[in-house]
């Protein structure tokens, strides 16, 4: 079961001459970070503080999310658009555009949001994925696609989609797969090239790791749908973990991470590069417990 709010079809327009641009994605957990191992440094607080000097402060408080963003996103001027999973309170959309001083932020719902450095052309379209069977299904998912401008007077446009996945309870790999299906027929709207950034919560393996199971059958959806996987195509054999910072006794070594739940998925155009961002030491504090990937493209 889908609920679906007003998703229409779109043709992209892209350059005909060669124009790079990238597209970024973070799990920005509302910019609180994560904590330090043991006996590592801890320069922020676990805290939804971040404007009460008095009291101590998160990551957004300490300035680490917006230092990161800046340099890594804002300073590269090619970046032109951040999708954004967990975009609450202190790194709720509106601030985290304003760090970027980029031209145009969505709105959020549950989290899920798109900043853009030079904006949307029409209105950004939304998709509630299915949740009625996790354990809390009034904890939504939702998956957003927006055309997205790559150049300053917006000429050419990329047609995006941005999503947070999620699936819990005994039925939680059929959720995926659910979620996975409707997500791509949001996106055959999309009569061009189009790309697709998120936190699918989804990651493959043959053996149980941290106290979590890998999910071998959700991704394959996509393959067959003809998306392209950018970080496995472009860094074969390279595990490209983005999750989860500083977990006791998770991760080699300790506090590294030991899953990929992030993705940059396209069709039509492939990526170029893709690389990941807010990398900290395996023990250190971080930006987020995710790390945030880039790709970049070229049409």
């Amino acid at each position: 079961m889908s609920f679906v709010s007003f998703v229409f079809g779109h043709t992209a327009s892209v350059p005909s001459a060669q124009s790079p641009f990238k597209i970024a994605f973070y799990n920005i957990r509302s910019g609180k970070g994560s904590q330090p191992l043991k006996n590592h440094a801890a320069s922020f607080a676990e805290t939804d503080n971040c404007t009460d000097r008095s009291k101590p402060v998160n990551a957004w408080g300490a300035g680490a999310v917006q230092r990161e963003l800046m340099s890594r996103l804002g300073a590269d001027a090619s970046v032109v658009a951040l999708g954004l999973a967990e975009a609450w309170n202190c790194a709720k959309p509106s601030a985290v555009r304003q760090a970027l001083a980029w031209n145009t932020a969505t709105d959020e719902r549950n989290g899920t949001a798109l900043i853009t450095r030079y904006g949307i052309k029409g209105s950004p379209r939304w998709l509630q994925l299915d949740t009625s069977r996790n354990t809390n299904p009034k904890d939504t998912a939702w998956a957003l696609g927006a055309a997205v401008c790559v150049d300053k007077n917006c000429r050419q446009t990329i047609d995006l989609y941005v999503t947070h996945w999620a699936g819990t309870g005994p039925s939680a790999q059929s959720t995926y797969d659910g979620q996975a299906r409707d997500t791509i027929a949001m996106m055959s709207s999309s009569r061009g090239p189009h790309v697709l950034a998120g936190d699918l919560n989804v990651f493959e393996g043959k053996s149980r790791i941290c106290n979590q199971n890998p999910n071998n059958t959700t991704l394959p959806i996509l393959r067959s749908a003809g998306y392209d996987d950018a970080w496995s195509r472009l860094h074969p054999g390279d595990e490209g973990f983005t999750g989860m910072t500083n977990r006791a006794r998770c991760g080699q070594p300790e506090g590294a991470t030991w899953k990929r739940i992030d993705y940059v998925w396209s069709k039509g155009i492939a990526a170029t590069s893709i690389e990941r961002f807010g990398v900290t030491p395996p023990g250190d504090a971080a930006p987020s417990d995710h790390y945030g990937i880039v790709a970049a493209f070229v049409r």
